[in-house]
């Protein structure tokens, strides 16, 4: 199930196919910020690197790492994901997130 703060973060703020409703499914990028992440620490990392608003209509490289770490084993994955299928749409919200990161690597 998801978390309110976390969809408000992750699902409306990054993922253009958010629906209202689908609270018991998430993408798996939902999945790892949740894990990892405070909802606080979702959004100082966020305002840190000031992603473009348009971030939800942007498609980034494919990264096939990403693809089988993320998209293989979402809940969303059963229906075909014409991101990981090579259709040239934007991936969901949680992918969006998790790439703008590993565009910006921590440096210790």
């Amino acid at each position: 199930m998801k978390e309110k703060i976390y969809t408000d973060i992750i699902c409306k703020g990054f993922c253009r196919y958010y629906k209202e409703g689908r609270e018991e499914i998430h993408c798996n990028g939902y999945v790892l910020l949740r894990s990892n992440f405070t909802p606080y620490e979702l959004k100082i990392m966020l305002n840190l690197f000031k992603p473009k608003k348009e971030i939800k209509k942007e498609i980034p490289d494919r990264d096939e790492r990403l693809i089988d770490l993320l998209c293989k084993g979402c809940d969303f994955f059963i229906d075909g994901c014409d991101y990981a299928d090579n259709i040239s749409v934007t991936p969901c919200g949680g992918f969006l997130i998790v790439n703008l990161f590993l565009e910006h690597p921590f440096e210790p």
